[in-house]
Order: structure tokens, then sequence, then C-alpha cells
């Protein structure tokens, strides 16, 4: 899996203002389509087109593509 095209679950709060720990349990829950559990790492990373299932909050622009 290419981490090229998408951020960490940290750069991801970070630009959403959002709590890190939130956004984790968001991911569990699978609220935020385009979250992926990396399978040797274990942490979350988005990938675009991310969204939040709930549609309410303010999502970064991620652009899919080569880097």
């Amino acid at each position: 899996m290419s981490h090229q095209n998408g951020m960490s679950l940290r750069q991801f709060a970070e630009q959403t203002g959002l709590n890190e720990h939130l956004l984790q349990h968001y991911c569990r829950t699978e609220k935020i389509i385009g979250a992926r559990k990396h399978p040797l790492t274990k942490k979350w990373w988005i990938y675009p087109p991310a969204s939040f299932a709930m549609g309410w909050a303010k999502m970064p622009t991620l652009k899919g593509g080569a880097a």
C-alpha cells in the first residue's frame, strides 16, 4: 500500500482541526470513507476521495494521482 496519495491520521487531524483519538474512533467505526489501516504498521491512513460518512465536518481536499 503506497502512502504517496494519502495522509496519516495525524496529518488529517491537523487539517480538520479534530482530535486524533476521535478520528481514530471514526476510522474504527467506518465513519470516514477513505480510511484504511496499514497491514504492517497498523496505523490509519486516509486516502482520496475521503469524506465523513456523517457529512457534517469540513474535510481537507485530497486529490488522487501521483505525487
